[in-house]
């Protein structure tokens, strides 16, 4: 099974200490530690190599696409091979496919939205934006909004109110982003998506990742 083989082949890979670091931590930290290190070294070695395809092609033909999810189950199952657990593949592609399925309908949702906002506001509209703001006084965005459980708090985050002057023609849903002159902002110093911006400067918004509402 090709699963099997490129266990075997990070195995020969690792040297004895590494099996037994990542073996000894909780699966969860083990699989998301490995992520960004040997983790992007074995989807670019593996999963994105032109003269062999194998384990992509037979992680396809059971529903898994992505990259991210296909490193996700060799590494966990390799903590579990090294633990001697089962691997359970058919749980690990059940469990992957309900966050599929949730993320699919979250984004569903959302682009609906925005196709609302898209279809309501032109440009020379006067919008109000409302942007989380983190710990670092900077206003970031969700990819998500309305279900990421933000509440917003007029004393903490930012609301600015802004001139659309450039709606492009929306091509695909991927990008509904707007540019916006900012009209006014209920705070002062505030960055926006880590850039320093003050009234009159002109700014991103995006339909899908941003709290759009009417001027009262």
């Amino acid at each position: 099974m090709p699963l099997d083989k490129a266990l075997e082949d990070i195995e020969i890979t690792w040297t004895e200490d590494q099996l037994e670091e990542f073996a000894n931590k909780p699966d969860s930290s083990a699989v998301r530690d490995v992520h960004f290190g040997y983790g992007m070294y074995f989807r670019n070695k593996t999963l994105r190599n032109p003269k062999d395809s194998t384990l992509l092609k037979y992680f396809n033909s059971l529903g898994i696409y992505h990259e991210d999810h296909i490193s996700n189950i060799v590494f966990t199952s390799l903590h579990r091979k090294l633990n001697n657990k089962s691997i359970d593949l058919d749980s690990q592609l059940k469990l992957i496919k309900a966050v599929i399925a949730k993320s699919k309908a979250l984004n569903d949702k959302n682009v609906k939205r925005a196709f609302k906002y898209y279809d309501k506001y032109k440009t020379g509209d006067t919008i109000l934006v409302r942007m989380p703001v983190n710990s670092n006084n900077n206003a970031t965005q969700y990819s998500y909004p309305e279900n990421s459980g933000w509440i917003y708090n007029d004393s903490i985050d930012l609301l600015i109110k802004g001139l659309i002057t450039s709606k492009p023609e929306l091509k695909d849903t991927s990008d509904m982003s707007i540019k916006l002159k900012i009209l006014s902002m209920n705070r002062e110093g505030v960055k926006v998506l880590m850039r320093d911006v003050s009234v009159g400067d002109e700014i991103e918004s995006d339909f899908k990742l941003d709290i759009i509402e009417d001027i009262r």
